[in-house]
């Protein structure tokens, strides 16, 4: 059983090391250079006092190849998933030649064992392989960077998980349908919108978020992010008033800032007003001076308008690595044994 297993399945797998090799030597000869470029020229910039320069010429090096290999650690998961993942089973199932095994001394349970678990680990080493790859290749350019989280699913552990849950879904549909190109579809699907809860609304709340209150500083142009670290992920900022009240977000207060001069002094609606503040005229059609632009800072803080940032500490990292990855190997078991019952006790 095993080499039938293999014989089916050994020119798609073949193909993906055959590739994966070839990529490596290709991240081989460029991940040295850029190694040896950050050596010189990032490591060394405090001295020269030209680090931004510096960090922003080291991050065009390899432009392209570092947007293919973010891609390819977001889709082969996915792929594996689609055309190693769902057809496995399915195409069997459509054709009957399962029956034909199962005629051959070969139980049921042995039969899917061996195919899944082939094909399976075979599905898992290259996602790993590529992950290992793709992280060692980044660390330069991730040193400059400082954000983990923005690029956390293409680095370490959790693209193992992807791409296990994601071929053993395909095989799940495959089971379930019996078809092989509505179980691709309903795979692809499936996964993108499991990989799409994850990060919109399970991600967040791993862990519960820290809080840091810092000034509104809308009218610079920016939201302050106070003394944190530049690698920690800043997973929502709200603006609230003196007494705490949440109205609005990123700086805005409900759908913008409006500023003016009122009865009062200077008005801001929805917050309040400076009896002691009166803005200068607007100076033409360029809006408030630079003037107005102080005095109604100056009003804002006045006012105790703040940012509440909702943060997780880069320290957090791999404990969110490691959280991630046992919800989807944990979803993958499940999958797997629903797979096992469908087909020892539903398969005639």
């Amino acid at each position: 059983m095993m080499w039938l297993t293999w014989r089916q399945s050994r020119t798609q797998i073949l193909v993906a090391f055959g590739a994966l090799a070839a990529l490596a030597v290709i991240a081989l000869l460029t991940g040295a250079n850029l190694a040896h470029l950050y050596n010189t020229t990032i490591a060394t910039c405090t001295a020269h006092n030209d680090c931004g320069t510096a960090q922003a010429a080291f991050l065009q090096n390899d432009t392209d190849l570092q947007t293919a290999l973010g891609v390819l650690l977001i889709v082969v998961p996915g792929i594996v998933g689609v055309f190693w993942g769902a057809p496995l089973i399915a195409r069997e199932l459509e054709t009957g030649t399962y029956r034909l095994a199962w005629t051959q001394s070969v139980t049921r349970t042995r039969w899917f064992a061996v195919k899944v678990g082939l094909v399976g680990l075979a599905s898992v080493a290259v996602t790993g392989l590529l992950s290992l790859m793709v992280t060692w290749w980044s660390v330069p350019l991730d040193r400059v960077t400082m954000n983990p989280f923005g690029s956390f699913d293409e680095r370490d552990v959790v693209p193992v998980a992807y791409a296990a849950f994601a071929f053993v879904l395909g095989v799940t549909m495959g089971v379930l349908i019996r078809r092989a190109v509505p179980a691709m579809a309903a795979t692809a699907f499936a996964f993108a919108g499991a990989r799409l809860a994850v990060f919109l609304w399970v991600r967040p709340n791993l862990n519960a978020p820290l809080h840091l209150t810092v000034p509104d500083t809308l009218l610079s142009g920016r939201v302050s992010t106070g003394a944190l670290n530049p690698r920690d992920w800043i997973t929502s900022t709200e603006t609230i008033n003196a007494a705490g009240r949440v109205i609005g977000e990123n700086g805005l207060v409900g759908n913008g800032l409006s500023v003016g001069n009122g009865p009062h002094g200077v008005t801001i609606a929805g917050v309040g007003s400076c009896p002691n503040i009166t803005l200068p005229p607007p100076t033409g059609l360029a809006g408030p001076s630079p003037a107005g632009h102080i005095l109604a800072q100056k009003c804002l803080n006045q006012l105790g308008v703040r940012d509440l940032l909702n943060y997780q500490p880069a320290g957090r990292y791999w404990t969110f690595q490691w959280h991630e990855l046992t919800i989807f190997i944990v979803l993958a078991l499940l999958l797997v044994g629903i797979c096992f019952w469908w087909v020892h006790r539903r398969l005639a």
